[in-house]
């Protein structure tokens, strides 16, 4: 795994990497040992002083790594960790469901007599306490957010998929797990959390967005730091939300339980997150078959936009073929270049669709912070209320999308004149605006579950067919946004087909990808 691990001692498939090059930003005159400590009054190894954030690499047997990961930040009071039934027993555990794991050792306060309990115990309760804590955990936070960044930059060495990265923590792990949640960027933002009985209190909670990554929380109602509530919070905030969270709270089981065995139901937790993690189709190796899409970025204006690109079966560049633009939705955004693959790719893999539609297939990825629309949203209602606005500039990832496409057909062996573009829900909406901002490229435009500017859409556009496709039962994008679009371009007499699939909600790219005429009505159209 090349010269960035450095073995310290563990056994072979264990290494410890850092994660700054270097001191931490912001403890550099930090010059303690960290230390550990066997014997105290919470029976159980613990880690403290720690100056320079690592992570203890856990990795599945030769082949039974799933692609999964999960960074995991033991718990202790930001005084220490509790190493083992916080860390290593969890990370010990999961490896057997093929995770690879990353046990975090977070930046903590400075323990001076050795006696990081006690010190904490005679702490509890005074406002030293949370003067010490306080200027520690934006600390640990970014420490948490870092290691994320760190195992996503290096997922290809440890046979992860970069979009399949977790984190979870129990007690103070659990507040950097749960900070981690907000205020994140592509590199930085986990898949999935789990945060295990958290110290993490409503007034530190931010906004949750509708793309929040799945949470899994475990807690017990008696727990003697009086956490739970923490617990319900982030569950209700998720569930307001309207997005993915599962809450085990536990009659018994008090603070702390972690790994260690109390005969108590809440000695199951660890059980119920592997099932969960089962039902999020994290335990399931990623399908090869999505493999022949080659991984690629491409520059435009300064800005990198990575994409995926299928070429057809004993390509001959000899040969002309038709070129496919695909925009996925909203929840495939980010830089990892996998998730964009996550509707559509396979229809294009089809055998049969291959050896009847041969093509050049492009699937870009739109970064998490744009959108392939120029639009304004109101998150607040449901379902969304878009405001489309194509008098203003086009977003720079939908210029390098089409950019891209211009490059193409200019080096590959392209028709132009079966050039086509589509795209479901956010990438529905970018393919209304790819026509109308480039109307001289597409032949056929296939949006599904999207909008458009219906004001501002004019004879420009005529010399692309259409078919739209949505669910009228639609909670997310309201399907009067392709009504109204089709009614337009019906009023400018321009070729096209209207689908709604009656009770069907968001997912209408289902019922679009199964209609048996989709790809053979998308390539009898040629540009006039």
């Amino acid at each position: 795994m090349g010269t960035l691990l450095l073995a310290v001692g563990l056994k072979a498939q264990q290494q410890v990497v850092p994660i700054y090059n270097g001191a931490a930003p912001g403890s550099e005159s930090w010059t303690w040992s960290e230390a550990e400590q066997e014997q105290n009054a919470w029976n159980t190894k613990i880690v403290y002083n720690v100056t320079r954030p690592t992570l203890t690499v856990f990795q599945p047997e030769a082949g039974k790594a799933n692609g999964t990961a999960v960074i995991i930040c033991p718990g202790g009071g930001f005084h220490a960790l509790s190493i083992n039934s916080e860390g290593n027993d969890v990370a010990k555990w999961l490896v057997q469901k093929g995770v690879t794991c990353f046990v975090l050792r977070y930046r903590l306060v400075h323990i001076i007599n050795n006696d990081p309990v006690g010190e904490m115990n005679a702490r509890f309760g005074k406002k030293e306490w949370d003067d010490v804590v306080n200027e520690i955990i934006p600390m640990a936070v970014a420490d948490g957010r870092a290691a994320i960044a760190y195992v996503r930059k290096h997922a290809d060495e440890y046979n992860i998929e970069p979009n399949r990265i977790g984190i979870m923590g129990f007690s103070a792990g659990g507040t950097v797990t749960a900070a981690s949640l907000f205020h994140t960027t592509s590199e930085n933002r986990p898949d999935f959390a789990a945060p295990i009985y958290p110290y993490f209190p409503s007034a530190m909670m931010e906004t949750v967005n509708d793309d929040a990554p799945p949470l899994f929380i475990a807690a017990a109602s008696d727990d003697e730091l009086n956490l739970a509530q923490h617990s319900v919070d982030l569950y209700s905030a998720w569930l307001k939300a309207k997005q993915d969270a599962e809450l085990h709270m536990y009659a018994q089981g008090g603070h702390g339980f972690g790994m260690r065995k109390k005969n108590l139901p809440s000695d199951t937790w660890i059980d119920r997150f592997g099932e969960w993690l089962g039902m999020q189709g994290l335990l399931t190796p990623p399908d090869p078959a999505l493999k022949p899409y080659q991984k690629k970025i491409f520059i435009s204006a300064g800005h990198e936009l990575p994409y995926r690109i299928l070429y057809p079966e004993n390509y001959d560049k000899t040969k002309k073929y038709p070129l496919i633009l695909f925009l996925h939705g909203a929840g495939e955004r980010g830089t990892d270049n996998r998730k964009q693959l996550v509707h559509g790719a396979k229809l294009f893999l089809k055998d049969e669709n291959r050896k009847s539609f041969p093509a050049i297939v492009v699937f870009p990825q739109c970064p998490e912070d744009s959108y392939w629309s120029s639009v304004k949203i109101d998150r607040s209602k449901q379902p969304l209320q878009f405001e489309f606005d194509y008098t203003t500039n086009p977003t720079w990832p939908l210029v390098a999308a089409n950019e891209l496409v211009k490059k193409i057909i200019k080096e590959e062996a392209v028709d132009k004149s079966k050039v086509y573009v589509a795209g479901l829900s956010m990438g529905g909406m970018g393919t209304f605006e790819s026509v109308y901002r480039y109307p001289d490229l597409y032949a056929a435009a296939l949006p599904i579950c999207g909008g458009g500017d219906a004001t501002h859409y004019d004879k420009r556009v005529g010399k692309t067919a259409f078919w739209i496709f949505h669910g009228s039962a639609d909670a997310v994008v309201n399907p009067q946004q392709s009504r109204d679009m089709e009614a337009k371009i019906k009023l400018l007499k321009i070729k096209n087909r209207y689908t709604e699939y009656p009770g069907v909600n968001h997912n209408s790219w289902d019922n679009a990808f199964a209609e048996p005429d989709f790809l053979s009505w998308m390539f009898s159209h040629r540009r006039r």
